[in-house]
């Protein structure tokens, strides 16, 4: 951006943020958070600024330096894992996950989906597993100072959720692989149906932002009750769990839940493994607002989403309540999906990555005329349609 002839100034809120960064025109922010929009006014008006990047909007600052930029006319990009992943990032205006100006209106998708034009498979590279961890390390060591520098007190530390649950993936290739292999195996090859619920990393701010959970394991309790009292006594539920069992008290939670329900083995605990291969032999999978809905809905899996996510709309996830779901699992439009999905990554979707340099380079690329344009992909859509949507 810098060397196409804009200027770019950077905000760092940790000492972790300032390790991470290398570029000039830097302004850090140390006071307590009731006080930042005060200070990102002033550096507005300082620098001229009318554009500003986030990466997600979900941690303290960033939502509120989105919400002061709405009221001063600011256009807001936020970057994300992808919601189809691999290979993919989101670059949304204004918001993502509960936040995403995407509308929930299917029919919105059957009109625009067939006018996109065909979209060409993203250019593949390798991910970097290990530098990721690296340099979350790296950031987490570094941000152990701040409160020691900066009077808000605490970072934003933690990398967003998509990249965690990568990482585990990583470690679990390395470590567990065969251990989920073997129960994945069994599982599907017993023969008796099952259902899954992929539980969210405990930090993933979805489950408090956009979902009516407190917390994941409010959610479990959840599911698992009434998987208890209104699920066909046959069946089962998996439960995948991204941080493979590293979690002493959760896994305590589901024990204590599978002796006070009386599920028995009907409830299984599995480490995540080959999530696909589990969704093409499952009957249903419950999320609350995770991309495992949208990997589900892609291999026609019935899905249901508990909490606000951009893929719950009718059509595509079961319009049934959680109770209901058990016995009547009803699978997704095939025809509506593959609008949604032509739709969501021609408005929302980059090719590229954030820790390979090959994904890296591509995002560079690929992310410029996004921040450039004054109107994004999906306002375009949104405002040549002329339909009311309900975003």
């Amino acid at each position: 951006m810098t060397d196409d002839g804009h200027k770019v100034v950077k905000v760092n809120f940790t000492l972790g943020d300032q390790a991470a960064w290398q570029g000039s025109h830097v302004e850090t922010f140390r006071d307590p958070w009731p006080m930042l929009a005060a200070f990102v006014t002033d550096l507005w008006q300082r620098h001229g600024i009318t554009d500003q990047v986030a990466f997600d909007d979900s941690r303290t600052a960033h939502r509120e330096v989105v919400r002061a930029a709405r009221r001063r006319g600011i256009r807001s990009h936020i970057l994300a894992p992808g919601y189809f992943q691999p290979h993919w990032i989101t670059l949304e205006r204004e918001g993502i996950d509960g936040h995403s100006l995407l509308p929930r209106d299917p029919e919105w998708y059957h009109m625009i989906g067939p006018t996109l034009p065909r979209q060409l498979p993203p250019r593949p590279f390798e991910a970097a597993f290990a530098t990721a961890a690296v340099r979350e390390l790296g950031y987490r060591m570094a941000d152990l100072a701040t409160p020691l520098l900066f009077r808000h007190g605490h970072g934003q530390a933690g990398f967003p959720a998509g990249i965690r649950y990568r990482s585990a993936i990583a470690g679990l290739v390395a470590l567990q692989r065969r251990r989920a292999d073997r129960l994945q195996h069994a599982l599907i090859s017993s023969g008796k149906p099952y259902y899954l619920f992929p539980t969210q990393p405990a930090a993933d701010p979805r489950i408090r932002l956009h979902s009516p959970y407190t917390d994941r394991r409010a959610a479990l309790t959840q599911v698992v009750e009434s998987f208890s009292r209104f699920a066909p006594g046959h069946t089962r539920l998996a439960i995948v769990d991204p941080a493979c069992h590293v979690d002493a008290a959760y896994t305590r939670h589901l024990r204590d839940l599978a002796a006070k329900t009386g599920l028995g083995e009907r409830l299984v605990l599995m480490p995540p493994g080959d999530l696909p291969a589990l969704i093409e032999h499952a009957s249903g999978l419950v999320t609350i607002n995770g991309n495992e809905g949208l990997m589900s809905l892609e291999g026609e899996c019935p899905t249901l989403a508990l909490g606000n996510a951009i893929y719950r709309m009718p059509g595509l996830t079961a319009p049934s309540s959680l109770d209901d779901f058990w016995c009547h699992p009803i699978g997704p439009d095939r025809r509506l999906f593959r609008s949604f999905a032509r739709t969501v990554i021609h408005a929302t979707q980059i090719n590229g990555d954030f820790y390979s340099q090959p994904g890296i380079d591509l995002a560079v690329v690929n992310a410029v005329s996004h921040l450039t344009a004054n109107v994004s992909p999906i306002e375009r859509l949104l405002w040549d349609s002329r339909l009311p949507v309900a975003s």
